[in-house]
């Protein structure tokens, strides 16, 4: 009977280990999503720049000409549309981020939590093994 109780205490721990392990991966794929997403907004601040550039230039006297891609080709496009999509891009983009960053630390805990769990049963069937072990040796002796 105790055989038994301590395969289900082992069983219920690789359940754990593995609901751990799946953790882990989703934590890495966010981890991996958020730096993609961190470089997209990069891009865009460099393009937010650049279009300040272009509007300096604007007010000095000089002719500031934008070009978008569409497909193949470039297509002239207003500085101020140009100003106000990437700002759209930027809030968007950031928003992103809060999401991805509260995803993992949300995962972080389910993580933390799940491993203090997995820490205690297996101190636990540690401790129930050694008890067991002396039980064995008085019946022995």
């Amino acid at each position: 009977m105790a055989d038994n109780l301590g395969a289900q205490a082992a069983n219920a721990v690789d359940e754990k280990i593995r609901e751990f392990r799946t953790l882990q991966e989703e934590l890495t794929t966010l981890r991996s999503d958020l730096g993609t997403v961190m470089a997209q907004r990069n891009e865009n601040e460099m393009v937010k720049q650049e279009l300040d550039v272009c509007d300096q230039e604007a007010s000095e006297g000089g002719e500031a000409v934008v070009y978008k891609q569409v497909g193949p080709v470039l297509i002239k496009n207003d500085l101020d549309e140009a100003r106000e999509t990437v700002a759209k891009r930027l809030e968007f983009i950031s928003g992103e981020i809060k999401k991805t960053e509260l995803k993992i630390t949300k995962r972080d805990e389910q993580s933390h939590q799940l491993a203090k769990s997995i820490q205690e049963m297996q101190s636990a069937m540690q401790k129930a093994a050694v008890e067991a072990a002396k039980v064995a040796a008085q019946q022995a002796a």
